[in-house]
This record gives structure tokens, sequence and C-alpha cells, in this order.
């Protein structure tokens, strides 16, 4: 592959296409150019908006602001804080019963809940079940032979 080879314009002759320009401009279009950009510049400053003060404008942007401050203040949601115990130690035991019936909640559902000690480890656990050791095993074997019946 030959490397490619530099060509000088002025070695060129002077009727090459390469050495025309490729762009005409009108006669006196640069002696002209800057007048015609002051006055283009001048003719747009002249049309620039003009912003003026009204008694109306500004009080419907007051209106406007107040409004949008008054839907903040009402809908803002009001942090809940956390309930007292003496509060709580005013409701009736039949307000809540009343509450939990309303709930679909029942008492029996949680009676076991309600009366079990607070903390159960696993031998209080076995001693509240009246459950004897060899029951366990006896129903450990049947679990692990598949024929556990409780």
């Amino acid at each position: 592959m030959e490397p490619k080879k530099q060509i000088r314009l002025d070695e060129l002759d002077r009727q090459h296409p390469l050495r025309q320009l490729p762009f005409t401009t009108p006669e006196g279009y640069f002696d002209t150019l800057p007048s015609r950009i002051q006055a283009q510049t001048a003719q747009r400053a002249a049309h620039r908006p003009v912003l003026n003060w009204s008694w109306p404008r500004s009080v419907a942007t007051l209106a406007g602001a107040g409004l949008v401050a008054a839907l903040v203040w009402f809908t803002y949601p009001e942090q809940q804080k956390s309930l007292e115990p003496e509060l709580l130690s005013n409701v009736s035991k039949e307000s809540v019963l009343d509450y939990l019936q309303e709930q679909d909640i029942y008492l029996e559902d949680y009676s076991d809940v309600l009366n079990a000690p607070a903390t159960l480890n696993n031998s209080n656990l076995i001693q509240e079940l009246q459950v004897s050791p060899e029951v366990i095993k006896q129903l450990v074997e049947e679990d692990a032979a598949g024929t556990a019946t409780i």
C-alpha cells in the first residue's frame, strides 16, 4: 500500500476545483454586517417584555400562597404520641370486650395466652402440661415411625 501523497493548495493550478471557493457572498456583505447586527440587537431590546407591579396580581399571589399554606396546615398528619399507662388504666373491661367483639376477636381465642405465665422455659411448660417423660418418648418414637397419634 502506498503512502498518501500530500497535496499543497499553492502547488495546484488556479483553475483546479480544489482551489475554487465553494461558497460566494453577495457584494459588500461583510462591509454592512456590523451595522445589521447592531440594528437587530436594538430591535430585540425594544421588544423586551416589561414586568409591571399591580395590586390585583399581588393579591392573587398572596391568596394562592395562603391557600397552599392552609392546605398544608390542615392536611399535615399529626404525630401520634405514645399512650400513658394511666390513660389505659381508665378504660373499663366492658369497653375492651366490646371492642374485641366488634373486631371479631373473642376472649376464648386468647385465654391460654392470658393465663400463661409471661416467661416459660421448657421444663416449666412440661410441668404445666403434666406430661410424663415416658409419654413424650413414646410420641417421639411414634412420630419417627410415622404413626404418631395425639
